[in-house]
């Protein structure tokens, strides 16, 4: 019932943003100077004139719910400036909408940062229904900031904080700030953002983001949700997406939060010579809350590619944060609802967090492939004793010195997974490192996995699909019965048989 909820109000967004209500709508068009320009040839205004809140309310030539405002052509902004703030509000399926026409881009040195949200080369902080949409080819940019650039600031493509029912989508963001390998660390890089938002009702899609410290930057109020972020393409950053609260956290929930069909990679160029930047590319924890984990009625991921090359300081694909304490900073309380399921993890790199580490909420993770380098290096998935409950099913894992950690006193029903080429210490269980040929030792101490099974190879492509006569075909267990829609389905597509066995990982055999 939960993933029918999250599937009806992510449709309710897009209707209600996108149907046109009873309004006229209005078009208008903007160009740098004011001068027709590619598709901006009726009377086009400046930056400015969008910026003042004296053309905004609706009417004639103003700008209100229902209007499109296309941009036109080349944008040229000084260091720290932000060209489009939105003065006013949409409505209900009249929805406020900026699009770039083809080929037309927001450069400058660097966009605006504020510590208030209202910064961005696209300011859309405190609105409601407003669409910004990249177009074919819409680009926000940054030309001069970076560690062998002239300029190291904090910036921002898009401002949207405390924004309602908000679509970002069809944007290239690039180069918010260019870090190079072992390059500069004096710098707080969580402050170079792609998209900084929060509010409710959101949707980010069809995006293609590069070279940010914390690329997506949610840092959501509590009781905000109904978020999805999806088919996304994120890469040389240190974060992909952080999810993380503000404020009090008591008797008040939060959710959904979606984040499925993205591909994130590409964290080495973050990489410093003393380690100052962990690695992410999901990281969800808890700001400023005491220690107080927050309650999260839905977190899902899946569906996306969490992919090379990861650099030698990654911390983790997903990172669900856990520990205790007034100093820990836990991603979700005991019965928050979290789902893991239907994603590719590959690492080129040693990590020791596990390429999924889970740390709080009530975890379910199905379907995944997680695959490391080699037998000598890293972590597949670790386990820690926060977590409340885990679920650990039909998951194809292999190719790491240590395939699956668990912390002492784990709660955890786990079962029909696939392990292997494992390395010497593939099983820990309660600080006992066990090697593969010590497999059921592994199920005996952890009292489950009765179903499961470890090979030599388990006979995985490169991408982790299984090839002819790999032991993941129809060793998994039906997951039909959850009542997940998009579960039923493989990474690409294909369904999955609605009786019998599954096959393990995220992707079903298909014979050539």
């Amino acid at each position: 019932m939960n993933k029918l909820r999250s599937f009806l109000l992510a449709v309710a967004i897009i209707l209600t943003l996108s149907v046109p209500g009873h309004s006229s709508a209005t078009k208008l068009y903007i160009t740098a100077d004011g001068s027709a320009l590619g598709d901006c040839t009726k009377s086009p205004h400046t930056p400015h004139w969008f910026n003042d809140p004296s053309n905004w309310g609706g009417g004639e030539g103003r700008i209100g719910p229902g209007t499109t405002v296309l941009i036109c052509g080349n944008f040229k902004g000084t260091p720290g400036a932000t060209e489009f703030t939105f003065q006013g509000d949409g409505q209900v399926g009249n929805p406020i909408t900026l699009v770039f026409d083809t080929n037309a881009e927001l450069d400058a040195p660097y966009w605006g940062y504020k510590w208030d949200g209202t910064g961005g080369a696209i300011n859309i902080s405190n609105h409601s229904y407003v669409i910004v949409d990249g177009g074919s080819d819409g680009v926000i940019e940054n030309t001069a900031n970076g560690d062998n650039l002239v300029y190291q600031h904090a910036s921002e493509g898009v401002a949207a904080m405390r924004c309602q029912s908000c679509i970002i989508e069809n944007l290239k963001i690039s180069n918010i700030y260019v870090h190079a390998e072992n390059g500069r660390d004096n710098f707080d890089h969580t402050l170079m953002r792609c998209i900084s938002f929060s509010g409710s009702n959101w949707i980010i899609r069809n995006n293609s983001m590069h070279d940010a410290g914390w690329c997506l930057w949610e840092g959501y109020n509590i009781g905000d949700g109904n978020v999805s972020i999806y088919n996304n393409k994120v890469y040389n950053i240190d974060h992909g997406w952080m999810l993380a609260n503000y404020g009090p956290v008591r008797n008040r929930e939060s959710g959904p939060f979606n984040f499925y069909g993205n591909q994130v990679s590409g964290y080495q160029n973050w990489d410093t010579k003393n380690n100052a930047y962990h690695h992410d590319g999901v990281h969800c924890f808890s700001g400023g809350a005491g220690g107080i984990p927050p309650h999260i009625t839905e977190l899902n991921i899946y569906n996306n590619l969490f992919d090379t090359p990861v650099g030698t300081h990654i911390n983790a694909h997903i990172f669900i944060e856990g520990g205790n304490g007034p100093t820990a900073t836990p991603c979700a309380d005991s019965t928050s609802r979290i789902d893991i399921y239907n994603n590719v993890l590959r690492m080129d790199q040693l990590t020791y967090m596990g390429l999924i580490s889970a740390g709080s909420g009530d975890l379910s993770i199905y379907n995944n492939t997680i695959l490391g380098v080699n037998t000598a290096k890293g972590n597949c998935f670790n386990a820690f004793s926060t977590v409340s409950h885990l679920r650990f099913e039909n998951n194809a894992v292999a190719r790491c010195n240590i395939l699956i950690f668990f912390a002492t006193n784990v709660q955890a029903t786990i079962d029909h997974n696939s392990y292997g080429e494992g390395g010497g210490n593939s099983f820990v269980c309660n600080k006992e490192f066990l090697g593969p040929d010590r497999f059921s030792r592994w199920k005996s101490c952890i009292g489950g996995d009765a179903h499961s099974s470890y090979s030599p190879s388990l006979r995985l492509s490169e991408r982790g699909l299984p090839q002819p006569h790999s032991p993941a075909i129809r060793a998994g267990a039906n997951l039909t019965y959850l009542g997940i829609p998009a579960l039923n389905k493989d990474a690409l597509g294909n369904p999955r048989p609605a009786t019998g066995p599954w096959d393990v990982g995220a992707f079903q055999y298909v014979a050539q």
